[in-house]
């Protein structure tokens, strides 16, 4: 192996898999020591056969659907977890965040976990003192900081957790989804922290439904599917293997939400995307004019529809909500049994990325409308010739005058 420290490899899974024995034939032996028995039919697989490398000062980023083994990678990653076949080797400081609140103690206050945690990662006393300011910080919690953490928000307790690891200077940093919890600014800083860690040659493994956040932080992906490793390789290409995934069963699904759930009060068929020519699309180029169309079916009588239409990133995060209501454009009433067609139009001025976009439906009852059910959420990229980096494209222009 060469000396050259970018070329040293931090962690290394061989065939990496873990089961867990099914119920009808789990044994006192079986259950307490799985990894040292074969797999028997009915056996559960949470993870199968997955071997990568990550090398000193990259950043792997790991996507999939929930179920699909990211969380279950990680936690043997972090040695919380026996892998039942194959090995992982981790070298050096490893500092994880994978989930809220984990190594704090709930009775106490944040600044004693501070201390606490900063002692689990093997530093005095003194050391973590040295680095409290900081740490206090970038939590930017307040008062709240001398609270019992068990009284703090999921948001609070993401910032605590990810300012106490990035002040113990990893060498290995595991991510799994807990920034997902944080506000746009916190999460903010955290990516411009892990790009600066990055920088200073800390290895990131980093679990996240943001498309965006891996194609923009990561030198490699990893997609997972049921416990298997599907797709590896370029960020781009990974996520846009998982969309193509992703939309490929919608489209095999009946193309209704929950569609003949007992209790369900609206039903969504043929929701699609189309551009301006009229055909489907899971590529809209960004700035242009399209339309989402579906077919609602109601199961019970709405006397005030309020239709409302919302994109978000792949995360979650909302980018534009609009509504019937907030359009002063009312609907007549539907009774059961209705079916009537969406058709909404709009103007993608975001910038290239991933996105989904969805319908919804409520009814107004006295000043709060109630809502009754949405539809499947349309997962697409939007596409352009001109570059931009964000989420709404403001197709600004820069002009500069020379002042003599």
């Amino acid at each position: 192996m060469s000396s050259d420290s970018s070329e040293k490899i931090l962690v290394r899974a061989e065939s990496l898999g873990k089961f867990y024995p099914a119920l009808h034939t789990r044994n006192l032996l079986r259950y307490l020591f799985p990894f040292n028995l074969r797999s028997r039919d009915g056996d559960f697989w949470a993870l199968r056969d997955v071997s990568f490398e990550l090398e000193a000062g990259k950043v792997l980023g790991i996507i999939g659907r929930n179920g699909s083994g990211k969380s279950t990678l990680m936690q043997m990653v972090a040695g919380l977890l026996q892998p039942s076949t194959g090995t992982v080797e981790v070298e050096g400081k490893t500092a994880a965040l994978l989930e809220l609140g984990a190594g704090f103690n709930p009775d106490f206050t944040g600044r004693e976990n501070v201390m606490l945690s900063g002692t689990i990662y093997g530093y005095t006393r003194e050391e973590v003192e040295e680095r409290f300011d900081r740490i206090v910080e970038f939590a930017d919690i307040g008062a709240h900081l001398d609270h019992p953490v068990k009284t703090y928000s999921s948001g609070m307790f993401a910032r605590l957790a990810f300012a106490v690891a990035i002040e113990v200077n990893p060498q290995l940093l595991l991510v799994d989804e807990i920034l997902s919890v944080g506000d746009i600014g916190f999460q903010a800083r955290c990516y411009r922290r892990i790009e600066k860690l990055k920088e200073t040659g800390t290895s990131i493994l980093f679990v996240s439904h943001d498309l965006s956040a891996v194609q923009m932080l990561c030198d490699e992906a990893i997609l997972l599917e049921r416990g298997r490793m599907m797709a590896r390789g370029k960020p781009k290409d990974v996520t846009d293997t998982f969309l193509e995934m992703v939309s490929m069963q919608q489209q095999k699904l009946p193309g209704v939400l929950a569609s003949e759930d007992v209790g369900a009060k609206v039903t969504f068929s043929d929701v699609a995307l189309y551009d301006e020519d009229g055909r489907q699309t899971a590529n809209p180029r960004a700035g242009e004019f399209h339309r989402v169309k579906a077919v609602l079916k109601t199961h019970v009588d709405i006397v005030h529809p309020v239709i409302s239409v919302q994109l978000k990133t792949m995360m979650g995060f909302v980018v534009y909500d609009h509504s019937t209501l907030v359009a002063n454009q009312p609907v007549r009433p539907l009774v059961k049994g209705d079916e009537v067609e969406i058709v909404c139009d709009l103007h993608l001025h975001i910038c290239p990325g991933p996105f989904r976009l969805g319908l919804g439906v409520a009814d107004m009852r006295g000043e709060m409308p109630v809502t009754l059910g949405g539809s499947e959420a349309i997962a697409f990229e939007a596409i352009s010739d001109r570059r931009a980096y964000g989420l709404a494209n403001l197709d600004a222009t820069i002009h500069i005058d020379y002042v003599q």
